[in-house]
């Protein structure tokens, strides 16, 4: 089962274009979580939603060739193109699984104890029940295996300060938007009740807000992401051309004046199966 219905922008070239660019301005945070959960060469890791690959192409190259990463993911046109990166760039190492995580996570053939690390991000917030996933997360981990999560915790800390009113209307509007169609952009509260009930335990936590001028690049993911997902809000009927106009008042008002945009709340947290 493939489907890219849990996409919250779609499967096209401009949204995979756009994930290159996020992962770009977030790879420095992957990295150094993966190191710290002790990521390396010759290790089996698995990343869970994995969409076009940015990061399971990273880590197939942290893994070298005496290692494997499993990418899965629901879209196949993001499959297709990580497997096309992953020949190009000379990556046999690299395999990925079609999967459905909101519909298959209990069924995924990953195997038993035989993962020594798994990668996770911006995946548990658009699943309808994300319990079948981290039941996937403790049936795939060996002991002593590793889990780098990165989810968010308070996703309406999303901010333009002064003067981003339209922006804190987008921020509600999404947060309802999603909600209604099961998604919990709050995720990361309920996720430590439900590994610790797998028993894994927590080994680390931390914050990785981000507080920048309009000019930074994690302010500018923050307005990418404004532009690109307006469309869907508006196809949606819970977006007007009237709140449209304003926004893009206050993009590029912001890139005039001293302004500060805050993200969303995202923590990492490192888990370990005993």
């Amino acid at each position: 089962m493939t489907s890219s219905a849990t996409y919250v922008l779609g499967t096209s070239t401009g949204e995979l274009e756009r994930l290159d660019r996020q992962h770009r301005v977030w790879r420095d945070e992957a990295h150094a979580g993966w190191a710290r959960a002790g990521f390396g060469p010759g290790q089996r890791l698995l990343d869970l939603g994995c969409g076009p690959g940015f990061a399971a192409l990273d880590l197939a190259e942290l893994v070298g060739s005496g290692g494997s990463v499993l990418a899965l993911d629901n879209a196949e046109p993001y499959l297709a193109h990580l497997r096309q990166q992953a020949s190009a760039r000379r990556l046999p190492q690299l395999s990925t699984m079609a999967c459905d995580l909101n519909a298959e996570a209990a069924t995924a053939p990953v195997g038993s104890d035989g993962h020594d690390g798994i990668w996770c991000r911006w995946v548990a917030m658009f699943l309808r029940d994300p319990e079948p996933l981290i039941a996937l997360i403790a049936r795939a981990l060996r002991p002593g295996g590793r889990l780098v999560l990165q989810e968010y915790i308070q996703w309406d800390t999303f901010a333009l300060v002064p003067g981003g009113e339209a922006v804190g209307r987008f921020v509600q509007r999404c947060i309802t938007y999603w909600q209604a169609s099961g998604g919990d952009p709050h995720i990361a509260r309920r996720l430590p009740a439900l590994l610790e009930s797998r028993g894994l335990r927590l080994l680390e936590a931390r914050s990785l807000q981000a507080c920048e001028p309009a000019s930074g690049a994690k302010a500018l993911w923050l307005q990418d992401f404004l532009r690109s997902y307006s469309p869907q809000l508006s196809a949606a009927g819970v977006w007007s051309a009237q709140d449209q106009n304003q926004l893009e008042q206050e993009l590029v008002r912001s890139h005039h004046q001293a302004s500060l945009w805050v993200t969303p709340t995202l923590v990492e947290m490192i888990w370990e199966r005993p």
